[in-house]
C-alpha cells in the first residue's frame, strides 16, 4: 500500500472515515465523501483483512451501494457486479 493508504484503512476500520488528499481517494466505501454508506464494523474489518481477490468484490458491492444512493443504480451497468456476492 502506499503512502497515506494504510492510515486511511486503518482510520475507516476504526469508523472515522477520511479522503485520502495525498491521493485522491475515498475510503472503500466512499463514507468519506457520504457517511450515510459507512459500512458495519463487521465488514470494515473483513474487507481489511482480506485477500484481493475479496477485497474486489466487496468493492464492487460498495460502489453498488453509492449509486444506488444517487438513484442511478439502475441506469449503469458495472462489468463483474453480478459475481462480487460470490467473490
Amino acid at each position: 500500500m502506499g503512502e497515506g493508504i494504510a492510515e486511511q484503512l486503518a482510520e475507516w476500520v476504526k469508523g472515522n472515515p477520511q479522503h485520502n488528499t495525498i491521493r485522491d481517494e475515498c475510503c472503500p466505501d466512499f463514507s468519506c465523501c457520504q457517511p450515510i454508506l459507512l459500512a458495519p464494523e463487521e465488514i470494515r474489518r473483513e474487507f481489511a483483512e482480506a485477500g484481493e481477490a475479496k477485497r474486489q468484490g466487496m468493492l464492487m458491492q460498495f460502489l453498488g451501494a453509492a449509486l444506488a444512493l444517487t438513484g442511478k443504480r439502475d441506469e449503469t451497468y458495472i462489468a463483474g457486479l453480478d459475481g462480487a456476492a460470490e467473490s
